[in-house]
């Protein structure tokens, strides 16, 4: 009982640290999606940066990967992100043991987009 008390509180714990990323100052939109940097799992900015928000993508589970991403670069553009920090691509019934055959697959994507104040100086 105790270790799922633990793994709750964690689990509580990083939600709360993703929901005060949730939102940043107010930026100009991108002009291009290709002007958003993309870093995967794993992999994080070297510069300095700051959240913009956290938001998630949810396509059918035939679409391509790169698709799934380029809508989430989009995304981020429209933000005014400099990068989008992809925290995991995932399926709606990833770890389930029964499976529901009436819910529809879905591909999910869950990202952070950012931006680096060294490249937005304040008025």
């Amino acid at each position: 009982m105790r270790g799922r008390t633990a793994v709750g509180c964690l689990a509580l714990l990083s939600a709360a640290l993703w929901a005060g990323c949730a939102s940043g100052p107010k930026l100009p939109p991108k002009a291009s999606p290709e002007e958003v940097q993309v870093f995967f799992p794993g992999t994080m900015p070297t510069e300095a940066f700051k959240a913009l928000g956290t938001f998630t993508e949810a396509v059918s589970l035939a679409t391509p990967d790169e698709e799934l991403i380029a809508l989430a670069r989009k995304r981020a553009a429209e933000m005014g992100a400099d990068a989008l920090i992809i925290r995991s691509i995932r399926r709606t019934t990833e770890g389930q043991v029964a499976t529901d055959l009436q819910l529809e697959q879905r591909k999910i994507l869950d990202a952070m987009a950012v931006y680096y104040p060294a490249k937005h100086p304040k008025p």
